[in-house]
């Protein structure tokens, strides 16, 4: 969710709108309870914050894994909705809480938990069945966990190289041995990271020298409106965020955390003038200052008008394919 699914502590305005629940497969969860837990046993944790119209497909491809788990964990995060009914109708443990973001849901989940192995899945994302059993089949001694690596080019890296770059996996894509994440301090469930709570916890990982192997992807990213990829100033302040944590953990140099902020406010102004969220723009253009990557993004100080005008000139003189 990774990205993953994630929620304002605010609910949106659908949130209190109660989903009609339909009946769960019978079939599917007769063959889920014919099955025993296989070895070595998984722990599934599905945090889920008004989900009533995804979470079933969650669980579904939980129960459909080829490698049984030991037990289904659905954490209703406060949801306003009637997620936690429509999950009650599956062979799943559903924990209730008031509202703590997707990194306290997991938390919740992890702590439940009774498995060698816990796999994370967000509740608008789904897994392709043999997941787990594909994961399992490279996970020999000394690796703490294995996910679903973003660029094919890049399925080995050390801290430096995810410090400067988030090549971490999503979490629907992660298989994680449970000691290896207490051992790390779980997820932080600072709302202030949320969009990049995974990202801290990769970091967290290979700080602490844990080795992990990469699979293709298996699983089916589905975002919810909840989702946080598209809220480019939350993204970004969680970047800085993320930033001051990992500097004090790991003792670093001012000048290093300075020069990684500088790249993730790069990285997002000129997003965030596209999308014509200004004040946002203009506030880390300001921290930027006279910086030489910055200058190009002085325009965003221009009435919105001149801007949008500068956009449509663009587009009139631009060469004709």
């Amino acid at each position: 969710m990774t990205a993953s699914s994630m929620q304002d502590s605010a609910p949106d305005a659908a949130a209190g709108e109660c989903i009609r629940v339909n009946a769960p497969a019978a079939q599917a969860v007769t063959a889920y309870l014919a099955r025993q837990p296989d070895l070595p046993q998984v722990s599934t944790i599905i945090p889920a914050y008004n989900a009533a119209r995804f979470v079933h497909f969650a669980i579904e491809s939980a129960m459909a894994q080829t490698h049984r788990p030991l037990e289904i964990i659905v954490v209703d995060d406060g949801s306003t909705d009637n997620t936690a009914e429509v999950a009650a109708q599956y062979p799943v443990q559903v924990l209730r809480q008031e509202n703590a973001g997707p990194g306290g849901a997991r938390n919740t989940g992890v702590w439940a938990a009774s498995g060698e192995w816990l796999a994370f899945l967000d509740h608008d994302d789904t897994w392709h069945p043999e997941k787990t059993s594909r994961q399992l089949a490279i996970a020999e001694d000394g690796v703490a966990a294995i996910f679903s690596a973003k660029f094919e080019d890049k399925t080995q890296f050390d801290f430096e190289e995810l410090f400067w770059r988030n090549l971490g996996g999503n979490p629907s894509s992660t298989l994680i041995r449970r000691n290896a994440l207490l051992q790390i301090g779980l997820f932080d469930a600072d709302r202030r990271l949320m969009g990049l709570d995974d990202y801290h916890m990769w970091l967290k990982f290979l700080w602490a020298g844990l080795r992990f192997k990469t699979t293709q992807g298996l699983y089916n990213f589905t975002p919810s409106e909840q989702h946080y990829g598209g809220k480019l100033d939350k993204m970004l302040s969680a970047e800085l965020i993320n930033i001051e944590k990992i500097s004090v953990l790991t003792n670093m140099a001012p000048a290093k955390a300075a020069a990684r902020k500088r790249l993730a406010r790069l990285g997002y102004v000129p997003a965030l003038i596209y999308g014509r969220q200004l004040t946002e723009a203009r506030a880390h253009l300001r921290a930027l200052g006279l910086d030489c990557g910055a200058i190009r993004y002085w325009y965003a100080f221009l009435p919105s008008a001149l801007i949008d005008a500068k956009r449509l000139l663009r587009r009139f003189t631009a060469p004709s394919s």
